[in-house]
This record gives structure tokens, sequence and C-alpha cells, in this order.
């Protein structure tokens, strides 16, 4: 798999195989997480009028990461096309899983982390 390569970071990353999850746990690996887009291309709100939140409540990985405290950054993938921006993409993560002011101020303080930026 992909993990075996042990890249920087992991874009999207929506649909893992259970079988793998262990070992992602254990790598760390940091995964950048596009709420708005991942519902909308894997269509996880059609049953629900297109309500974003109830969509993300079905994202196939997200409520474990948020609550193993994986390391995370939350992006808008293209803001464009999906109409959202990085106030948008947090506020979400509030409503669908009761994400808290310190949780998200960590995630995106943590996303620096693994940024593809040079120290300076």
């Amino acid at each position: 798999s992909i993990l075996s390569f042990r890249p920087d970071r992991l874009g999207h990353a929506l649909l893992v195989p259970e079988s793998l999850r262990p070992l992602l746990d254990e790598l760390q690996i940091p995964v950048e997480c596009c709420p708005t887009s991942n519902v909308m291309t894997l269509e996880l709100a059609t049953h629900f009028d297109g309500n974003l939140v109830e969509g993300l409540k079905r994202h196939p990985q997200l409520h474990h990461w948020l609550t193993t405290d994986y390391p995370l950054s939350i992006s808008t993938d293209d803001s464009g096309v999906f109409h959202t921006d990085a106030t948008q993409e947090l506020l979400l993560l509030t409503i669908a899983y009761n994400a808290t002011k310190d949780q998200l101020k960590k995630i995106v303080l943590q996303s620096l982390d693994h940024a593809f930026c040079e120290d300076k």
C-alpha cells in the first residue's frame, strides 16, 4: 500500500481499508481532510436533502480521526467549486461532531507542522 512509502501527508484518505487503519494509526501520517469536498464526492448527503452536516456525520474516517487526536488538517479542496472557505469547514466540524474551540485550535495549529514549507 501507499503507507509502505511513508508519505509526509495523505490527501483525503477517505477510503482507507479497515485492515490498514491500525497501521495508519501507528504511523500517524497526517491527513488533509476537506469536509465539504468529501461529502460531495462520496454523495454522503444524498439521502438528507443535501444537508452537509448530516452528510459529514457519515464521513468514513473523520469521527475516528477526531476522537483519536489523529494529525489532521482541515482544508477546502476547491473553494470555488464547493463554495466554502476554511471558516465554513471548521464550522461544519463544530456542528457535526461538537468539536470544541480547543479542538479546532489544536487542529489548526498542528496543521502547520505538516505543511509543505521550510522552517525559517
